[in-house]
């Protein structure tokens, strides 16, 4: 699970080099509003990439203090989803991505919540 978020947080720092290589595809989403310029890109990136590490960095050591994280952080992944699908007028994607894109992203997020959840006595 570690890797999957030092990914996810190398991703957030890149992004304003994905919003200059591609502007229509690139770019960070907040709460389902996507960022659209280079600057905006430039700091809430690396602001999205820094929790994300601090989140792994919990993770990777069993901290107690990854628990109430990753239970934001699995509210946080659905209602992006959810806000950012539904703001947008984008043409549907293939259910194939659909249903690919929303397991990988909620056993991410949510699996990772319960994880933490079931084995929390194992935190420290």
């Amino acid at each position: 699970m570690t890797v999957l978020f030092l990914l996810l947080a190398l991703s957030d720092f890149t992004k304003a080099l994905q919003f200059v290589n591609n502007p229509a595809i690139g770019g960070l989403v907040i709460l389902g509003h996507k960022f659209q310029g280079v600057a905006q890109n430039l700091i809430l990136g690396p602001i999205f990439g820094i929790i994300l590490l601090t989140y792994a960095y919990g993770i990777w050591n069993l901290r107690a203090w990854v628990l109430p994280l990753s239970f934001a952080y699995a509210f946080f992944v659905p209602a992006n989803m959810v806000l950012f699908w539904s703001l947008h007028q984008l043409p549907p994607p293939t259910k194939g991505f659909i249903v690919m894109y929303l397991f990988l992203s909620l056993t991410g997020s949510v699996g990772t919540a319960i994880y933490l959840a079931y084995h929390r006595e194992h935190l420290s």
